[in-house]
């Protein structure tokens, strides 16, 4: 006996493939992007054309964003400075082609009456060929002993002031420039210092060391109080005397002193991102002697903020004076290079931004999206234009 067996469902309800096919058919209605056949599909000479000026439009606007995406956008605003009690760092790289390292001396003052007379430790000495180059290594002056060109003292060495009184106290003076400050306070002049045991090991030293025709370059980094001030190489030694600067130099040195220089980088603080210095790179050659170079400084405090990090540095403007010394007339000042600076009382504060990438993302995405929306409109419209025209027509 043969027997039917029924394959529908008695609660009539669908299958689980109809159901999944009807759950397909229904999905494909929500398709916004219709597919069609190729051979529906028709392609244009005026379809080429929006789609080529699309296409370079699209490359121009990536350009424009991509630019923007990639350059750091500044934005300055200026508060009151109130960090007076702060110290302000000072870099610089001169170059001095007609002075030797014996007579190429960087001092500091400002108008609170603090001096830094040469300075130890950070300022270096580099001796240059008459063509420039290098002549051996950068040298410094280590204070309460011999510079180290020299042999080394004995440990229990303990040079004579002379029965004069060094002006910080020392009870001993083991360097020349030490015998010197002492003499200052007494009534021997500067003459009788070189006379001294100190002065006469170091100055025959030195005089081998330094030739007659050899440049020097001072480099290195001083701190200074944020007040107006100056610091300069000038003609002769200089000491400290009740809180005064005062030069040490032979009658007539100031008629053949020659203060030709190159600043090859001075800034203030820390130097911040795409920051480049007024004064870098710059050549000042004296026509004769006894050349006073003044150079006048306005810094303005800059806090350089990148949203990573932030920079406390400062922007400098300057005026530039140069004169040279009346050999019938009164010296009023000594040839050198000076700077005089002053410091602003407010700061600019820089605030760096740049366009995220999500929104870098966002603003390409809206470019092709809104080029190909507009391609596809302009296309529609001379589509239909041509074919109602009669030189469509006829074409067709």
């Amino acid at each position: 006996m043969l027997r039917q067996r029924n394959t529908g469902r008695d609660d009539g309800g669908d299958t689980p493939r109809e159901s999944s096919f009807s759950t397909r058919q229904m999905l494909k209605k929500v398709d916004v992007y219709p597919k069609l056949h190729r051979e529906f599909k028709v392609q244009t000479e005026a379809g080429a054309t929006v789609s080529l000026v699309a296409m370079v439009i699209m490359a121009i606007l990536f350009l424009s964003e991509l630019r923007d995406f990639l350059t750091v956008n500044k934005h300055e605003h200026m508060v009151v400075d109130t960090s007076t009690t702060e110290k302000l760092q000072i870099t610089f790289d001169i170059s001095y082609p007609a002075l030797t390292c014996r007579e190429a001396h960087m001092n500091a003052m400002d108008v609170a009456g603090d001096l830094q007379v040469n300075m130890h430790h950070t300022v270096f000495k580099t001796r240059l060929a008459a063509d420039g180059s290098r002549i051996g290594e950068a040298m410094t002056h280590v204070p309460n002993a011999h510079p180290e060109t020299l042999e080394p003292l004995p440990a229990d060495y303990c040079g004579s002031c002379y029965g004069n009184t060094h002006p910080a106290g020392l009870t001993c003076c083991n360097t020349c420039d030490q015998v010197k400050e002492a003499f200052m306070t007494g009534e021997k002049t500067l003459d009788d210092a070189e006379l001294t045991e100190q002065c006469l090991r170091e100055r025959g030293k030195e005089e081998a060391d330094s030739k007659e025709g050899e440049g020097c370059r001072l480099h290195g980094t001083m701190l200074v109080n944020r007040v107006a001030g100056n610091f300069h190489v000038g003609l002769g030694r200089t000491f400290h005397r009740q809180g005064r600067l005062v030069h040490q130099f032979l009658p007539g040195q100031q008629f053949t002193y020659n203060s030709s220089h190159i600043i090859h980088e001075l800034y203030f603080g820390e130097p911040y991102p795409g920051m480049s210095g007024p004064l870098d790179n710059t050549v000042q050659i004296a026509d004769r002697g006894g050349a006073v170079f003044q150079y006048f400084l306005k810094i303005v405090p800059t806090i350089y903020n990148d949203g990573v990090s932030t920079r406390y540095s400062n922007q400098f403007s300057y005026t530039r004076q140069t004169r040279y010394l009346d050999p019938w007339g009164t010296m009023q000042v000594l040839p050198g290079v000076f700077f005089i600076f002053e410091m602003s009382a407010f700061v600019v504060q820089v605030d760096a931004t740049s366009v995220p990438f999500t929104h870098f993302l966002m603003r390409v995405c809206a470019i092709v999206g809104g080029m190909v929306s507009i391609a596809g409109f302009v296309d529609s419209l001379l589509h239909h234009y041509f074919r109602k025209s009669p030189a469509g027509s006829s074409s067709k």
